[in-house]
């Protein structure tokens, strides 16, 4: 007898990635310390040193360091973290709060009905 796992189902109730880092460059900056090559390693990689990274990537008031297109090719280059910058663009501009609430309220629907198929199996099964 083949036995069937049942789905799971999850709820995911995380901001979005342009919710909790409203520009590319603080999403970058937050990734950095969490990829696998150091901040030191990506520096040198952009012909950089440390601290001019640092500064680019959290400028201060007034501060002339900016993380600039050229430094993205050159971060995505040494880090091929290419996907979750792509990832973070995709949601940020080719999804609307609209859309999202749409395939959640989908979701949710058919969720339901599923939910109310099951719930009939079961009250048959226990007559």
């Amino acid at each position: 007898m083949t036995t069937v796992a049942p789905t799971q189902m999850t709820f995911s109730f995380e901001p979005s990635l342009p919710e909790r880092w409203p520009t590319l460059r603080s999403y970058i900056a937050h990734r950095t310390p969490t990829l696998a090559k150091s901040a030191k390693v990506i520096a040198a990689d952009m012909d950089l040193n440390p601290s001019t990274l640092s500064r680019k990537l959290n400028p201060a008031e007034g501060d002339t360091q900016r993380f600039n297109l050229d430094d993205l090719e050159a971060f995505l280059q040494s880090t091929g973290d290419a996907p979750a910058v792509i990832e973070y663009l995709c949601a940020k501009y080719m999804d609307s709060p609209e859309a999202r609430e749409a395939r959640l309220l989908n979701k949710v629907e058919r969720l339901a009905e599923e939910l109310a198929a099951v719930t009939s199996q079961l009250k048959a099964n226990k007559k």
